[in-house]
């Protein structure tokens, strides 16, 4: 945590912070801490970014799936500072496979051996990779071979047809053989502590009523230490001022001596891309990633006994389906059973684009072949979101693509989840990016009070 101690500049210094998902609200909650005057502005109508909620039968649930890990320590540390470590129940898992057209148990050793699109050898083969990877303490090694080659030549190729293909093809769409394998490493390491003795199974981590909680109590915090969190004012350009920014939203201009900009790669480049040198706009172009459609149910009967159900078939329209009610008591959501349907899209896909009903037309009929007994009247209610920029394409040699969090223009910083590597985007790391990017800055004010 960073302290309460006097900064050179602090009495004069404003910052702004552009976007209120939890790296923004982090470093702006820091910033606020320590004596600056900031101010937070979000384009949308609730703070959170990809952990805001909606309404589920009179309880806030997140528009797309959120859990923590054990490992999530910043995270952790951070509700413990608000006063909210005891809201988090940590609760088992149960993940299961659609593979060869059926459910399949996935996730532990007597699993594995059931588990019949695999043979013998493979399995030897999988779990001796596993063992390799989360053994394997540093990432360098991974992150210039592709994860398609890597397994193919470590795991075999049934392991990369049966298992983690489809899974990085529904993650990934088409670049899903451009993934380095330090993006299967960090998901496999980085999150092991999570896991059981056995080495497969874990207990994850959820907020009583919802991550939310953690969202507006910083959102409180920032106001009660005398910043301000400003929704529904999109900023439309930054541009520079003398000693510092003019930062342009639809409510009029704000004159800012540093601002940090909390948002996306593309939403980068719009507010601030002309203030870059060619080259650097150049780098950040090839940063690209695909986008997240979440469609999410209230149902009044269970699809699976899992939580979290991998879908290991190109054939079906969807990657994963997450039953949040395996996992929380569909009591908390009046008897309702939600589930969230996930599917990961490059923005040009014509699905990222489809109204709710199209999109519903084409996941119905997979849904009845993962349970037969599905029938439409099951759903009470759905809804629909999407986000164009969710998970980063981890491709080999991105390392050299990352951007810093300060930027080639002086009192200019960039906090987004490209930036998280070589662990994979997640609330944790936003809570880790707010703190890196806060300290940043203080140390250039200290040195530096004036732009």
């Amino acid at each position: 945590m960073l302290g309460h101690g006097v900064h050179p500049g602090k009495d004069t210094a404003s910052i702004t912070v552009v976007g209120a998902g939890i790296a923004g609200l982090t470093a702006a909650w820091r910033l606020s801490q320590a004596g600056y005057r900031v101010t937070v502005f979000e384009r949308d109508a609730v703070a959170g970014g990809l952990a805001q909620t909606f309404d589920a039968s009179g309880e806030p649930l997140e528009v797309f799936y959120h859990h923590l890990f054990t490992s999530d320590t910043a995270y952790v540390e951070l509700a413990r500072e608000l006063g909210l470590e005891h809201t988090i129940a940590w609760l088992p898992s149960r993940m299961g496979m659609w593979s060869d057209k059926r459910l399949w148990d996935f996730g532990t050793p007597g699993s594995l051996l059931r588990f019949r699109p695999l043979r013998f050898s493979d399995k030897v083969r999988f779990v001796l990779g596993t063992l390799r990877l989360q053994r394997t303490a540093r990432p360098e090694s991974f992150e210039n071979i592709t994860a398609a080659e890597w397994i193919k030549t470590h795991e075999g190729p049934r392991v990369w047809d049966a298992v983690w293909g489809p899974l990085f093809h529904q993650k990934f769409a088409s670049e899903a053989e451009k993934v380095a394998m330090v993006w299967l490493w960090g998901k496999l390491r980085l999150r092991g502590s999570s896991r059981t003795r056995s080495g497969m199974g874990e207990r994850l981590g959820y907020m009583e009523g919802s991550f939310a909680r953690l969202t507006n109590a910083l959102v409180m915090a920032i106001d009660g230490a005398g910043g301000a969190v400003r929704l529904k004012t999109p900023v439309q350009r930054i541009e520079r001022a003398q000693n510092g920014f003019n930062v342009m939203t639809d409510a009029g201009t704000q004159r800012s001596d540093r601002v940090i900009l909390a948002v996306q790669i593309p939403d980068y480049l719009t507010l601030a891309g002309h203030l870059l040198p060619a080259g650097e706009r150049e780098r950040l172009g090839r940063l690209r990633a695909t986008g997240a459609l979440c469609t999410v149910l209230e149902m009044s009967h269970p699809l699976s006994p899992y939580y979290w159900l991998n879908i290991a078939d190109r054939d079906l329209p969807f990657g994963g389906l997450i039953e949040h009610t395996n996992f929380i008591p569909p009591g908390r959501y009046g008897g309702r059973h939600i589930l969230y349907i996930s599917n990961y899209l490059l923005p040009e896909d014509p699905l990222m684009n489809a109204d709710e009903r199209q999109v519903l037309d084409l996941y119905l009929p997979a849904l009845k072949r993962i349970n037969p007994d599905f029938r439409p009247s099951w759903i009470l209610a759905s809804h629909h979101f999407r986000a164009a920029y969710a998970q980063p394409i981890v491709t080999t040699g991105y390392r050299q693509l990352i951007p810093a969090y300060r930027t080639p223009v002086t009192g200019l910083y960039l906090a987004s989840m490209a930036q998280i590597f070589p662990e994979d985007r997640g609330q944790n790391y936003a809570v880790v990016s707010g703190d890196r990017v806060a300290a940043e800055v203080m140390e250039d004010l200290a040195e530096s009070p004036t732009t």
